[in-house]
């Protein structure tokens, strides 16, 4: 009987070939699509999950607070935070903090580099986060001074085939630590990206020396609960530690979070995090494209199937006539679902394979397409077969085999009002979902449109970046000031400045409690810069009151500050009244006052996504971190091939590293632009499938109508009113499910558009826009088998049936 089901099915199957092309095609599509995506999700969610006891480590950051609202959330928190809450809270068992430092030149015999991500950890670290040690022991690798942990990639870089075990790597000349272990690289789903772990016995010491320990929260702090204890019970434990330990302004401003490790990859907002994270809502809204996509392509089914209820009606009536049951028919019919779906799953188990590196290129990330090994895809992937087949072959099945043999038998089919309310019921999810698809990715277009073309502040253009020199002897300054000196000569370059910190990075450091001596309050959170009296001139920036820093001027090598608009504003004051008044803050070490000497209009350090904050520049002749050299040249090659002549002549041992700061600075954006790219190709997927179904929907429904088609050219209708009556039909409920789309379109675009700072306008070309090109779309979609069919002979069409 399964063999003959299967026989009848196939034949079907060739004997309605554009039926059967449309539901493969569709159906393979929407596999393949929501296959990729899925796998997309699951890596971005899996995030840290590999470590052992995930689900009982947290990390706890600071939220600060400033005049009761949330000012800044920060990733960080205090060295001493993990220590206290294992003496002080029996629900925590272990605790490591890291600080992870952003570049040093590391040297090995002649082997010289730039080396990034360094993190600076407890010896407790790997009792923490499991990673395992290819070379040496867990337990002691970290715990001895200047003891260092390299991992596999760099081991490699820096030794080759050596055993790299007590050898010694120089860091900026000065610093000699011992190789004590071996770990194998971070996984590319982890938070935790760095290229060795050095102990931080010496800096806890100098912290305590200073007693810092609790008056600089630049300390990522993890923490391993016992099992059973929930974030919750966790969570309310915290405020005693700002009472015990805290000093009473921070106390009040400063409010602790705890973090699963395996939910912080989906954080964002969070300043001076490890690694850039990924935003929730973008992973989710893939994954509901991935269900829209799947749900279009079991919709055409289902109405291309229904539609075809008067081809299959004859067949059913003699089936039944010679004693076949209705079950035997769901059965039949459900066979013919189950074989489409199996095409369609051989097909796309062959197109994800062929499809992956392609996918994992558009994506920017490290996916490792195992998913053939994994126990938990094939669950996936039979549940949407399962699904697959009885979703779109269920319902078709039952009205099929409800036809009664004597009705179809005399030719009489009675369309059940039901049936094509379901059929236009469902045409209208489809195009609903094809109009919020096309919305999202024109919103999605034009809000990075918006921050690129938005005017950033400064000047970007032609900017040479040159990371500073990390080396430091007792000719540093003399060596620094020659190379800017030489520099500045050269026929390429415009100017030169040395700063902390460039835009398109955080600034600094934060710091607390800033106000103008005699202001009320515990002061204000600001972002701190050091600059060079060249910064503001060579930036562009605009300077709204006051003056620029000045070499010649001797107060302002220590006790000058240059504030921003939005730092002015949350002082209280108007620019050109705050000039000269003494400010109240800690720049180095201790609380000072500092003079505030000129007033410049706020610019966008950071993308954005993020409001622009108070800033404080200080002024320092020469800041070793990055020169920023302007160019005014059209030949890059040579600029910067006479710039690295005089900083290998300056500095020959140290390395030379640059970049053009747009470049840097538009990448930002570069995840934003992915998700973008990402979101239209699935988006005009789900559009793709829609418009087969309406086609093959067209197709089937004019096809019945020949005969009607027929009678109205003989009664005289012309072609353009037979065009607008068939038109109309497939328009109208296109049309209709764009306008009830619309209001929840908006609430989603709304709802996105929070996570910027800066947001585009939300006008009625968003609106306008998707709505022609759906009607578009259809209308050309359903145009040319319209067009045929009204072309057609009428006596032809009289003959049909």
């Amino acid at each position: 009987m399964l063999k003959n089901y299967l026989k009848i099915a196939f034949r079907n199957l060739l004997r309605n070939k554009l039926f059967s092309a449309l539901n493969i095609m569709g159906l393979v599509i929407g596999m393949v699509a929501c296959l990729l995506i899925l796998q997309y999700v699951r890596f971005e969610t899996s995030y840290d999950s590999f470590f052992k006891n995930a689900d009982n480590i947290y990390r706890i950051s600071n939220d600060d607070y400033q005049e009761g609202r949330l000012a800044q959330k920060s990733a960080t928190s205090y060295i001493n935070l993990g220590r206290v809450m294992i003496n002080d809270f029996p629900e925590v068992q272990k605790q490591t903090t890291i600080r992870r430092f952003r570049v040093s030149t590391v040297a090995y015999k002649q082997k010289r580099f730039k080396q990034k991500d360094l993190y600076l950890v407890d010896p407790s670290f790997f009792e923490v986060f499991s990673l395992h040690l290819l070379k040496g022991n867990p337990k002691t690798a970290l715990s001895k001074p200047l003891s260092i942990v390299l991992t596999q990639t760099m081991a490699q870089k820096y030794f080759g085939r050596e055993n790299p075990m007590g050898k010694t790597l120089v860091f900026d000349g000065r610093r000699n630590f011992k190789v004590t272990g071996i770990v194998e690289d971070a996984p590319a789903n982890s938070h935790l990206k760095f290229s060795c772990l050095i102990s931080n016995h010496r800096l806890r010491k100098v912290y305590k020396e200073r007693k810092f320990e609790w008056a600089w929260s630049n300390f990522h702090v993890y923490v391993v609960t016992k099992p059973g204890t929930t974030k919750a019970q966790l969570q309310a434990k915290l405020p005693a530690i700002n009472k015990k330990y805290l000093d009473p302004v921070d106390a009040e401003t400063v409010k602790f979070q705890a973090h699963k490790l395996t939910d912080i990859h989906l954080l964002s907002g969070y300043d001076v995090s490890l690694t850039p994270g990924n935003n929730a809502n973008s992973i989710y809204l893939l994954l509901l494209i991935a269900v829209f996509i799947l749900l279009i392509a079991w919709i055409n089914y289902i109405n291309l199937a229904t539609a075809r209820a008067t081809d299959r009606a004859r067949e059913v009536g003699i089936r039944k006539v010679i004693g076949a049951y209705r079950r035997q028919l769901i059965v039949q019919f459900l066979g013919e679902s189950f074989l489409i779906n199996l095409l369609a799953v051989l097909l796309t188990v062959f197109l994800v394979d062929f499809l992956s590196p392609l996918f994992v290129q558009l994506t920017g990330k490290d996916i490792q397409f195992n998913m053939w090994q994994s126990t938990e895809f094939w669950l996936i992937f039979g549940a949407i077969f399962i699904s697959g087949v009885v979703l779109s072959g269920l319902y078709p099945a039952f009205v099929l085999s409800g036809f009664k043999p004597v009705t179809v038998l005399k030719g009489k089919i009675i369309r059940s009002p039901q049936g094509i309310v379901l059929r236009k019921g469902l045409t209208l999810f489809q195009f609903a979902a094809s109009f919020l698809l096309i919305g999202g990715t024109l919103a999605v277009y034009q809000q990075l449109s918006h921050m690129r073309s938005k005017e950033v502040g400064f000047k970007i253009d032609k900017t040479l970046i040159v990371e500073g020199p990390r080396i430091l002897d007792s000719t540093f300054g003399t060596r620094i000031k020659a190379f800017m000196n030489n520099t500045r000569q050269l026929s390429q370059v415009q100017s030169l400045t040395t700063s902390s910190c460039i835009p398109g990075q955080k600034f600094s450091a934060n710091i607390s409690g800033i106000k103008v001596k005699g202001q009320p309050g515990d002061g204000f959170l600001q972002n701190l810069a050091w600059v060079d009296a060249q910064y503001i001139p060579a930036y562009g920036l605009k300077l709204l009151a006051g003056r620029n820093f000045s070499a010649k001027n001797k107060a302002d090598y220590q006790k000058s500050v240059i504030l921003n608009a939005s730092a002015v504003k949350m002082l209280g004051y108007k620019p050109q009244d705050i000039i000269n008044k003494k400010l109240i803050c800690e720049i180095d070490e201790g609380i000072d006052t500092y003079t505030i000497v000129g007033v410049i209009d706020d610019y966008h350090q950071k993308s954005f996504k993020e409001a622009v904050g108070p800033l404080v520049l200080h002024y320092r002749p020469i800041t070793r971190e990055y020169f920023s050299i302007k160019l005014h040249t059209s030949d890059m090659p040579a600029a910067i091939a006479a710039v690295k002549g005089l900083y290998t002549k300056s500095y020959p041992k140290d390395t030379f590293e640059y970049y053009f700061l747009d470049v840097a600075y538009n990448a930002q954006y570069k995840a934003d632009q992915r998700f973008g790219e990402m979101f239209a190709l699935f988006s005009g997927l789900a559009i793709f499938v829609a418009c087969m179904g309406l086609f093959g929907l067209a197709s089937f429904t004019l096809l019945q109508r020949t005969k009607e088609v027929g009678i109205r050219k003989v009664l005289g209708a012309s072609g353009q009113s037979l065009m607008i009556l068939l038109l109309r039909d497939f328009l109208k409920p296109v049309m209709l499910a764009s306008l009830l789309a619309l209001p929840i379109m908006y609430w989603g675009i709304t709802e996105w558009l929070k996570n910027f700072a800066y947001r585009m306008a939300v006008d009625w070309v968003l609106f306008v826009l998707p709505l022609l090109v759906v009607g578009i779309i259809a209308l050309l979609t359903v145009g040319f088998q319209t067009l045929k069919a009204t072309r057609n002979n009428p006596i032809d069409s009289l003959r049909y049936e």
